[in-house]
């Protein structure tokens, strides 16, 4: 339906509401802008953003009292088509964004592009208030009013934004900035439009920040979300290690949020398998947090993408996470939960995903241990499916059989032969390199005649080798 005219300016609206209170969840302090040294320097100290930068209005001037009366928002489908002279005018070039034929000639506008850029860095991430507003009037609307009024913190933070900083940040650490209607875009973060949220926070991220040669759209269409507890076992990380593995051999994404323990064995798990891996940061992508898994989150980078709601420099807070979490869930098809305590973070996530109506797996624990409580009260109460092994995983999304099936006709295997003794001999050849008799019977327990023997029986079935130098590997 072609848009509405807007009626002249002194007529009465055919349509027309109170607009609600924009709100400032956050501490209106104004957020640091980068600086040519690499410092940071509060936006408020920074001159205000040039008049004639192509935004929907400019900063207010004189009395505005003298101007003429206007209404606060109109309506996205009320709005007149923009006056662009000839075709459409191009996003190319524009934050980080390749030119060239990728970008449809029908896509987002070059004037809607600033007014997102601008309330992704004035806007908090998950601020459901004001993201509502962005869908309802459109964030050319919501952006020219913020920028015009400055009665409220947000107004005056968004007065504080400069446009030309958030464009040298995005050239400076190679980042991109995607907003809906871009071909990377994904499909499935849609669903956080159509979602009330929980404690004021949610609503569809009026844009996105990515690092790294991963198109997000692509990587993310088969991910799986795995998160768990940052404080996480020995077990937990085993095990989140080598689902990803799987999962990345059966052609799944892995997501995760990049931190300590399970996100971070997840992560590594991908990679080790060959798979792609997403990582959702909670704060800037000008400092990858936390420092700790600096290195994991380079290689990410390199090699798939890397993904924040905040612009550059943005630091992480408690907050944040509990927002970055809803993009976890909105990204994936799925999330399993590996360990988590009585008031783990992964418990958010998993609100999320069911929200959005997303599969939720959970891995048992042991069940002397305390970060197995969320796991278990999952699969408990039915809210989640046990996933013992990846084809448990992989066939709850309907990918594989279930495992049990395929165990059943799979030919036995040479290690299914073994007897006890042979076995313990097998475990204890290493991974990498030889090892001698004598150091097996040490190892086992076992005399090095009863070794020799269960070398000999599994050399014939190829599953150790004699090198001929009194030393044995694997086969």
């Amino acid at each position: 339906m072609s848009p509405k005219p807007l009626p002249p300016a002194q007529a009465p609206l055919p349509v027309q509401r109170p607009l609600p209170a924009v709100s400032e969840p956050v501490p209106p302090a104004p957020e640091p802008a980068a600086s040519g040294a690499g410092q940071v320097a509060p936006a408020a100290a920074l001159p205000p953003l040039d008049p004639a930068a192509p935004v929907s209005g400019p900063p207010p001037s004189g009395n505005a009292a003298t101007e003429p009366a206007r209404p606060l928002f109109v309506r996205a489908d009320q709005r007149p088509a923009l006056p662009l002279p000839g075709p459409p005018e191009s996003t190319a070039g524009s934050f980080g964004l390749a030119s060239g034929s990728d970008l449809p000639a029908t896509g987002p506008t070059a004037e809607e592009r600033r007014a997102r850029l601008g309330l992704a860095a004035a806007v908090e991430a998950g601020d459901a208030q004001t993201l509502s507003l962005v869908a309802e009037y459109g964030p050319v609307e919501v952006w020219a009013l913020l920028r015009r009024s400055g009665d409220s913190p947000l107004a005056r933070r968004a007065q504080g934004v400069r446009l030309a900083d958030l464009e040298r940040a995005a050239d400076r650490w190679d980042l991109r900035f995607v907003i809906p209607g871009d071909p990377e875009w994904p499909d499935s973060l849609g669903d956080l439009g159509r979602h009330d949220g929980f404690a004021g926070l949610g609503g569809l991220p009026v844009g996105l920040w990515l690092a790294g040669p991963g198109r997000l759209d692509d990587v993310s269409r088969h991910a799986v979300a795995i998160v768990g507890s940052r404080a996480a076992t020995a077990y937990g990380e085993h095990v989140s290690a080598d689902l990803a593995a799987g999962l990345a051999e059966h052609g799944c994404s892995v997501a995760s949020g990049g931190a300590y323990g399970i996100d971070a064995a997840a992560h590594r798990g991908a990679l080790a398998g060959g798979g792609r891996t997403l990582a959702v940061m909670a704060g800037g992508l000008s400092r990858l947090y936390p420092p700790g898994n600096a290195s994991l989150l380079e290689q990410i980078r390199e090699k798939h993408v890397i993904v924040s709601e905040h612009p550059p420099t943005r630091p992480p807070s408690r907050p944040r996470f509990l927002a970055r979490n809803r993009l976890i869930a909105a990204l994936s098809v799925a999330t399993l939960v590996v360990e988590g305590g009585l008031r783990s973070g992964a418990s958010n996530t998993v609100r999320w995903a069911q929200s959005l109506g997303r599969l939720v797996l959970a891995v048992p624990g042991p069940v002397t241990s305390a970060l197995s409580f969320t796991p278990h009260r999952l699969i408990r109460d039915g809210e989640a499916v046990l996933a013992a092994t990846v084809e448990d995983v992989v066939s709850a999304i309907g990918g594989l059989e279930p495992a049990a099936e395929e165990r059943q006709r799979a030919p036995a295997a040479p290690y299914d032969k073994l007897d006890a003794v042979e076995r313990v001999v097998f475990e204890e050849l290493p991974g990498r390199g030889e090892t001698t008799a004598d150091a097996l019977s040490e190892r086992t327990g076992l005399a090095v005649s009863a070794v020799l023997a269960s070398l000999s029986r599994l050399s014939e079935t190829g599953l150790a080798v004699s090198t001929g130098r009194g030393t044995w590997r694997l086969g």
